[in-house]
């Protein structure tokens, strides 16, 4: 029977399953008639495609979405623009995503155009992911804005200018934007908050003007020569929507600035302590009363105690890690409790602020505690009118107490009174046998 001829490739295939061993020597040519793989797409744009009008922003001023197709894997996206700055400028920070089949997208940022410019002329550029960051392709795109991504009014503090000192505690803050972009203006209060020292709206004009209110300021502070540590005024401004979302497309302000006389006043500093003195059993039972103020409300303390030789002091009772002023005006209060072991003589308490460096010196003294008068012991006296007995040995004068007979002082008198009858009865008797 005559052989069925096969196609080539098919044929070639046959010989190389018989001739087993070679055929991974012959395996190459044979693909070599193989089709071709397909081909990937070329890198593109689409999004916004070339002559696009009204691209959108998003709601951010200054950024713009890409996308495209044709990415090879390990390579990356870059846009070039020209800006206030120069051309070539960069627009995208972040890199771009990319699935299996090469779509890409990507984020512009267009902060740099100049002031109102709404038509943008881009470089859309396929790069390697690597230091050497070869160009692979490029793609030129121009489109329209809706909106300018640097608005033609910028965002800007005219007054008060950065360094100045301003008369007002209340001071008035100018600038430029965005019109209906909100300005709220926010600065470090005591205690380290974060406050608002106003808030407005930017005009139709372009322009806004704000009066502040500072009064949460740290007390004696924002002077250039404060007696508080803090140099300045550091004010942050920022413009919002409505909603009091910042706008990421305007940069928000810094001013640092000085008052001349500071917007509140800064409260007198004080340390009281009572007793003054105090013995040792006291001052470690009911302890040293102290008050304090002056310092900056909610600022963290330490407290010092050292003893007569200047050596530092452990107090006794419960004592909490750390020590605060109030948060409303700055005071403190505590009570020191020394130990049971503590000696006489004159304590010294200082009382510092960590934020506001203030310090406040007292003393107190501790005597010793005083020696008890002993109890007197009890002594015998003689009755008054007590003499001398006579005894069959001799004579001398007897101190101590008839022994006791059973007898009272009433018995007794009975006695005698019977005595004295008898004896005027004998007396009247012997009378009697005389005068017979």
């Amino acid at each position: 029977m005559r052989e069925r001829s096969l196609p080539r490739p098919q044929k070639l295939f046959t010989r190389l399953m018989i001739v087993g061993a070679s055929a991974s020597i012959a395996v190459v040519p044979a693909l070599a008639f193989a089709p071709a793989a397909f081909a990937a797409d070329a890198f593109s744009v689409t999004t916004p495609a070339n002559g696009d009008t009204n691209v959108p922003d998003g709601g951010v001023p200054n950024l713009v979405g890409f996308a495209g197709a044709g990415l090879a894997a390990g390579d990356t996206v870059q846009i070039l623009y020209t800006g206030v700055s120069g051309p070539d400028q960069p627009a995208v920070f972040g890199g771009a995503d990319v699935d299996a089949s090469g779509n890409w997208s990507t984020t512009a940022n267009f902060g740099d155009l100049a002031p109102g410019q709404t038509v943008v002329t881009v470089a859309v550029e396929e790069v390697t992911d690597d230091d050497a960051a070869t160009v692979v392709s490029t793609v030129p795109v121009t489109f329209t804005l809706a909106n300018p991504a640097v608005p033609l009014t910028p965002f800007a503090v005219t007054s008060p200018e950065v360094g100045s000192t301003v008369d007002s505690a209340t001071p008035t803050f100018e600038g430029t934007g965005t019109p209906g972009s909100t300005v709220e203006i926010q600065y470090t209060g005591r205690s380290g908050h974060n406050d608002t020292a106003g808030t407005g709206t930017i005009l139709a004009d372009g322009t806004f003007s704000i009066t502040t209110d500072f009064s949460d300021y740290e007390p004696g502070g924002g002077t250039a020569t404060s007696e508080s540590p803090f140099d300045g005024v550091r004010v942050l401004v920022y413009q919002t929507d409505a909603d009091g979302n910042e706008l990421p497309g305007a940069t928000r302000q810094a001013v640092a600035f000085f008052f001349a006389t500071p917007p509140v006043p800064l409260i007198p500093l004080s340390l009281t302590l009572a007793p003054t003195t105090e013995t040792v059993t006291a001052s470690a039972a009911a302890g040293v009363a102290l008050t304090a103020a002056g310092y900056s409300p909610s600022e963290e303390l330490t407290l010092a105690v050292t003893d007569p030789s200047g050596a530092p002091v452990t107090l006794g009772g419960t004592r909490p890690d750390q020590l605060f002023a109030a948060e409303t005006d700055g005071s403190y209060a505590d009570t020191l409790i020394l130990p049971a072991s503590a000696a006489a003589g004159t304590y010294t308490v200082t009382l510092t602020g960590v934020r506001s460096a203030r310090t406040s010196t007292a003393t107190f003294a501790v005597t010793a505690d005083p020696t008890p008068t002993p109890t007197p012991t009890p002594t015998t006296t003689t009755a008054a009118g007590a003499g001398s007995t006579t005894g069959s040995t001799g004579t001398g004068s007897n101190t101590s107490q008839l022994a006791s007979t059973g007898l009272d002082g009433v018995g007794m008198g009975s006695i005698a009174g019977v005595l004295l009858l008898a004896g005027a009865g004998l007396f009247l008797a012997r009378r009697r046998k005389a005068n017979v």
